[in-house]
């Protein structure tokens, strides 16, 4: 089993949450993922959602950094199996311009997730459906 540290953004806009459309290349199983990745041995866990998510989506976001919330849960993909440790944010557009994509070929393009279909879309994972909704939560108390 493989281990993986990393850092993923939760981004509302008008009332739907950024996410991007993902086919497994070994299983062909399809999945909604929010942005997220690999931290990088020169970048802050911030800094890593952050990249991964103008990589992923072609939007260039801001993390609050005081928002982390960290979850570690297991995941099969591609004919493997990782064991996760992922540090959530919530995030906010800089610009609501999007730039070009070019990510893998998993990769099939932004979804913007409406928030009464979190559970359906993101519910392949206890942990980062909690994640989100904790996010979610702690954002609107603050408001």
């Amino acid at each position: 089993m493989k281990s993986r540290v990393r850092a993923s953004t939760v981004l509302i806009h008008n009332g739907r949450i950024l996410s991007f459309f993902a086919v497994d290349p070994s299983s062909q199983k399809e999945f909604y993922f929010l942005p997220g990745g690999a931290i990088e041995a020169e970048e802050t866990a911030p800094e890593a959602a952050e990249r991964e998510t103008w990589e992923e989506t072609g939007f260039r976001v801001r993390v609050d950094a005081e928002s982390a919330i960290d979850r570690e849960y297991f995941f099969y993909w591609d004919g493997e199996d990782y064991d996760c440790l992922t540090i959530f944010y919530w995030g906010r557009l800089l610009s609501p311009l999007q730039d070009s994509v070019e990510d893998r070929d998993y990769n099939k393009g932004v979804a913007w997730v409406p928030l009464n279909e979190i559970k359906e879309k993101f519910g392949y994972t206890h942990e980062i459906l909690s994640a989100i909704e904790e996010l979610i939560e702690k954002h609107h108390r603050a408001e």
